[in-house]
């Protein structure tokens, strides 16, 4: 037995339901457990609204490289004012513990809304979706802001409006070479977040090395973006680039219907 990966396991136990995280959270489930965090739906015990909750883990937290890092995490997330990006609440912090409360979103992610909805998405559909994640890409590389981690999981959907969330692996950089590359990280998660949403109406059997140029019949115009976003043709430099070929695209894909 693995000792060590036991007593971790204890000690990074989730709050239960109806454990308090403060003074004023009541904790109603845990929805998410990553190596790094811990993810909770929790209440206010005095409004009953509800909340997100995302707690370091108590190992990982005991470590002053760990807590610093979850720290800038809270900081970055603060720093963001923009209507599809949940709002930091509050931060609570203790010796042994930290947390932030972000805004509850109800509502469903990307890949919920393919697996246990059995939604698809036309190629217009995919298309007008990729350009509300685009605008709030947009605002994060303004301020220097790369998520680094966009795939469907991390993409709500809400009475038609859509939300980016988790910004465990954002990082801020300034620095032109840096930014660069993580800027093209983020523009090539969307490639794979459009072929992603592409492929919900796909109805033959994938190939094992079959190539979505073959298995999907899509608009060029369409096909010509993926090709850039994924680096296959020379790359995009700016959002306002995607942004345009999107906005045309869609426009030939409503005269085609």
């Amino acid at each position: 037995m693995n000792w060590k990966f036991l007593l971790k396991w204890i000690y990074d136990r989730p709050l239960q339901k109806d454990e308090l995280l403060g003074n004023d959270y009541k904790i109603e489930k845990c929805v998410g457990m990553g190596g790094y965090g811990l993810i909770y739906r929790c209440s206010h015990i005095h409004t009953n609204k509800l909340y997100v909750a995302k707690q370091l883990r108590p190992s990982k937290a005991l470590k002053k490289k760990e807590k610093q890092r979850f720290l800038q995490e809270i900081k970055l997330i603060a720093s963001l004012n923009h209507h599809q990006i949940p709002k930091l609440i509050e931060t609570i912090e203790s010796d042994k513990e930290v947390f932030y409360v972000m805004e509850y979103i109800d509502g469903l992610n990307i890949e919920d809304l393919l697996f246990y909805e059995k939604q698809t998405f036309t190629e217009t559909d995919a298309l007008k979706l990729i350009q509300k994640l685009l605008d709030a890409l947009a605002y994060l590389h303004d301020k220097h802001i790369y998520h680094h981690d966009i795939r469907p999981p991390n993409i709500l959907i809400k009475e038609n409006n859509l939300y980016l969330i988790d910004f465990g692996l954002a990082k801020l950089a300034v620095k032109s070479k840096e930014a660069e590359v993580l800027k093209q990280d983020d523009f090539f998660d969307i490639g794979e977040c459009l072929l992603y949403l592409l492929y919900s109406t796909y109805t033959g059997k994938r190939k094992r090395k079959g190539s979505w140029l073959t298995e999907l019949e899509l608009n060029d115009a369409t096909t010509n973006i993926i090709k850039k976003l994924l680096g296959i043709d020379k790359g995009y430099q700016e959002i306002e680039s995607i942004r345009h070929d999107v906005d045309n695209a869609i426009k030939k894909l409503l005269l085609l219907n």
